[in-house]
């Protein structure tokens, strides 16, 4: 039965149609983030990295960032790496008709958090076009998983690399193939701003492209949600990497990487497991300026790329008045059995120190001081501090794990001390 609308609900429908009329719809593009919110200038860097420094314990001829960047020939001869201060760039190198690839990859992981927008950029300078024998890469990828640029023979090209079947595969897409922006007139000889922002939900879409003029110029998105049938790569937590490589018929040549950053588009929540252990007993650290280790930490080989944040360290000495100072030391050699083990529910694995476990060498990141009381006082001190620092537990290309170990190092002799440390894993 059809009734008659009175006069007031008329003109409610009439206000709500006008509405609608009115709304302002924002159009796909760069306006957008992958999770297609509006952006606004509320980045969180997860990573950034510039080569503006020298550090004077390096040559030019080796990796200037080592503590955050493998630098490796990976294969074959004749590749190189230099360093130019005043150019603020490293450049990668190839050598005429020789056969080499060398690769320079940052040893961390960086977490994809469900729901925000990663976003990376990355500035280079790649040789020519179509280079016979030359195959050169610039993006967010290892050896299994990631987006990257490409530049070969068939010119260029973006690819997803995925190792969901445990080998991987890539889909390669040629510049003529690209969905948004062919881009006719890109020469990535000149230098050129990668932009690359992901959605991974392990379904999510894909945009990569460049930045000119300031402005994101998208040539390609790779979507995946209502096509494929699995996730479209294994993780989405990955390192920056660039590499060049000569299969042995191309002439010398380079690849320049000069500035890049991972940014998380709506901050990042710090969720996952926080974690702790501490000395199952003491360790004697006997002799007055040797360091002992306490406690390491490493990454479990199934873990790459878990991306991991010390909190907290502790430490407890007993003996009147005794006196000495606690480090943070990242990968340092360490003498005797030090024995890594994995943990329950924890993506590290832990190994606990004793006396024979002296230290040296290692880049110190934290630190601070402890000391007991006298007899009347009371011969136990302890101290408790927390930690913040941008360098973290990684891995080389190789798959060889960064270290970290609490160590301690007596001013007094036969100092007993036992150590904790508390970490979190993000999720």
């Amino acid at each position: 039965m059809v009734t008659k609308r009175t006069r007031e609900e008329i003109n409610k429908y009439e206000h709500i149609e006008d509405l609608n009329a009115k709304r302002v719809v924002i159009g796909d593009g760069a306006n957008i983030d992958s999770f297609a919110r509006l952006r606004v200038s509320n980045p969180l860097t997860l990573f950034d990295s510039k080569n503006i420094f020298k550090n004077p314990d390096l040559l030019d001829t080796e990796e200037n960032q080592p503590l955050f960047y493998d630098n490796q020939q990976i294969s074959g001869s004749g590749t190189s790496t230099l360093y130019e201060n005043n150019k603020a760039h490293t450049v990668l190198s190839v050598s005429n008709l020789t056969i080499g690839k060398r690769v320079r990859q940052t040893k961390q992981r960086y977490n994809y958090q469900p729901g925000k927008s990663l976003l990376i950029f990355m500035t280079f300078v790649m040789c020519s076009k179509n280079k016979v024998g030359i195959i050169s890469k610039e993006g967010y990828y290892d050896e299994n998983n990631g987006i990257y640029l490409l530049s070969d023979e068939g010119g260029y090209a973006f690819v997803i690399r995925s190792n969901t079947t445990g080998t991987p595969t890539e889909t390669i897409v040629r510049q003529s193939e690209w969905n948004l922006n062919t881009f006719e007139d890109l020469d990535c000889s000149k230098t050129q701003i990668l932009i690359i922002d992901l959605e991974w939900l392990g379904v999510g879409r894909v945009r990569t492209g460049f930045v000119i003029n300031g402005i994101p110029l998208y040539c390609h998105e790779f979507n995946h949600a209502n096509i494929k049938t699995e996730v479209y790569m294994s993780t989405p937590n990955l390192p920056l990497r660039s590499e060049i490589e000569n299969d042995g018929t191309g002439e010398q040549a380079s690849l320049t990487q000069i500035c890049s950053t991972i940014i998380s588009e709506g901050g990042q929540d710090k969720l996952g497991l926080i974690k702790h252990v501490s000395n199952p007993s003491l360790v004697s650290a006997n002799t007055i300026g040797t360091t002992y280790a306490l406690i390491g930490i490493r990454l479990q080989t199934n873990f790459i790329g878990l991306a991991t944040e010390i909190l907290n360290t502790a430490l407890q000495i007993t003996g009147a008045s005794k006196q000495g100072v606690w480090k943070l030391l990242f990968n340092p050699t360490i003498a005797g059995t030090f024995t890594f083990n994995t943990q329950a529910f924890t993506g590290l694995e832990v190994a606990y120190g004793a006396t024979a476990n002296t230290i040296t060498g290692g880049v110190e990141i934290a630190g601070g001081f402890v000391e007991s009381g006298s007899v009347s006082s009371g011969s136990i001190g302890s101290t408790s501090s927390n930690v913040s620092n941008a360098l973290k537990l990684g891995s080389t290309i190789a798959g060889v794990n960064d270290v970290i170990v609490l160590s301690f190092t007596p001013f007094t002799s036969n100092t007993d001390v036992r150590g904790s440390l508390t970490w979190r894993e993000l999720s």
